[in-house]
């Protein structure tokens, strides 16, 4: 039955975004895909909806215990649930465009990313250190593009060569962007192969 409901309910939405899109005069048919399918991706928002509200609560939940049992990293859910609470309270009173909501943006979640982004700048800088060894022609290309592309980003690049951001610019723009177009082809083949296999019923990971 779940199967079923699965594969109807896929291709109603799959119908709703092709017909709508298409011209001809069966308006009624499409009027009633078209309402059947926004029906179906409302009731998809409405059940992402209560599984946010789930996970809330599981937090709440497995910090709570983690809390009542005094098990090690205690302090660090008290921040959680804390700082859980001061941002739920300051955006349901204030709102998100409140003085409070903008300082925890600016001054808080903001920091925050930017001290993470550059941590794992410099542990991918340091894993390509010990793993980017030139072994092989390939391997001397990958890292001479990899040093060209970092010098024509930070300014003492320029300093060194003024053509540094040109070559950087030639990079990014012809050999990177074509891979990168070959890979999204790749994905959306996937996808495309993954959503058949679930409309088809071989696929299944609505059951695991």
């Amino acid at each position: 039955m779940a199967i079923l409901m699965a594969i109807v309910s896929g291709v109603i939405v799959l119908a709703d975004v092709i017909v709508s899109h298409g011209t001809g005069t069966a308006n009624g048919l499409r009027q009633v895909v078209s309402d059947i399918g926004y029906l179906l991706v409302s009731w998809t928002a409405i059940i992402a909806a209560f599984a946010l509200f789930l996970g809330f609560f599981n937090i709440i939940s497995v910090h709570t215990y983690r809390i009542r049992l005094q098990e090690s990293g205690t302090i660090y859910s008290v921040v959680l649930l804390v700082s859980l609470a001061a941002t739920l309270i300051i955006g349901l009173v204030g709102g998100l465009g409140s003085t409070g909501s903008r300082f925890i943006f600016d001054y808080v979640l903001q920091p925050l990313e930017a001290t993470i982004f550059s941590l794992l700048a410099l542990f991918i800088a340091t894993a390509a250190f010990r793993a980017f060894r030139v072994r092989s022609m390939e391997t001397f290309f990958f890292v001479l593009f990899a040093v060209i592309v970092l010098l024509g980003q930070v300014p003492l690049g320029i300093y060194l060569w003024s053509e540094f951001p040109v070559i950087k610019d030639w990079i990014l723009n012809v050999p990177t962007l074509a891979g990168v177009r070959g890979i999204l082809l790749g994905v959306a083949l996937g996808t495309i192969a993954t959503g058949l296999r679930v409309l088809l019923g071989t696929e299944r990971p609505y059951t695991d």
